[in-house]
């Protein structure tokens, strides 16, 4: 089981299209947003408050789309027949399952880290050393909801359809979640439908670290948000057997 983690998790970190959109891209939008936000700032407590914010949604950002990009790949791997071949070797079904929701969430880790990095040195975010560690282990696990979401598209869609939901997905969930717009200058009726995505939850959560906030409610909701894509997940896997080609 650990070879084929190490394998799977190599697979993934040599493509440039996860380096790129997981990583580089969240961590340039964290320079552009605050430059652009932040130099209209009237003081450096506002300019701050911007660093802050947009560097948590980027994190979230990034995260959310390591996450669903590691663990949708369940699909094209049906799709080429490499999860087939894999009956040959004695990795069950749960063992496949359980190495990509653990590369899943290890992948999540260089965006945060590389984002927050920005955030520090480029933009000046300050924070103590407590609440750089909180932030990041809280997105960290926040990020299960995305990975078990990813997992659920993984084994439902087809490689085509996946190919096209992961990217649209992504989007979605950045827009609405208030990742790139806050969500106080929403319509009242978007800002109803923002607070029922899980992307909104997973923003709540990284500003209420560096706020200095004490609610547990955003952690709750991404845990609900898990364990339904997770159990979900099951219903579907349960139907549809890992090494089928389609159907």
């Amino acid at each position: 089981m650990t070879a084929l983690f190490l394998f799977q998790l190599r697979r993934v970190t040599r493509s440039w299209q996860y380096l790129f959109f997981t990583v580089l891209l969240p961590a340039l939008f964290t320079v552009f947003f605050t430059k652009v936000f932040g130099g209209q700032a009237a003081s450096a407590g506002e300019y701050q408050d911007y660093a802050r914010d947009y560097m948590v949604s980027m994190m979230c950002y990034g995260g959310l789309g390591a996450a669903l990009g590691a663990t949708i790949r369940l699909s094209f791997d049906r799709a080429s027949g490499w999860l087939r071949q894999l009956r040959v070797l004695p990795v069950s079904g749960r063992e496949v399952v359980a190495v990509d929701t653990a590369v899943g969430m290890l992948l999540v880790l260089p965006s945060l880290v590389v984002v927050a990095l920005v955030g520090r040195f480029v933009n000046g975010v300050d924070l103590g050393v407590g609440t750089w560690a909180v932030l990041l282990g809280a997105l960290w696990l926040g990020s299960g909801a995305f990975v078990a979401l990813g997992m659920l598209l993984g084994l439902a869609l087809e490689e085509k359809a996946a190919g096209a939901a992961i990217g649209i997905l992504s989007v979605v969930l950045a827009a609405l979640g208030g990742l790139w717009i806050p969500v106080s200058i929403f319509p009242d009726g978007l800002q109803a439908v923002a607070r029922v995505t899980p992307s909104y939850w997973y923003g709540e959560l990284g500003r209420d670290v560096v706020g200095g906030g004490a609610s547990v409610l955003p952690a709750v909701v991404l845990a609900g948000f898990a364990l339904l894509f997770a159990l979900a997940a099951v219903g579907v896997g349960a139907r549809r057997p890992l090494h089928a080609v389609a159907g």
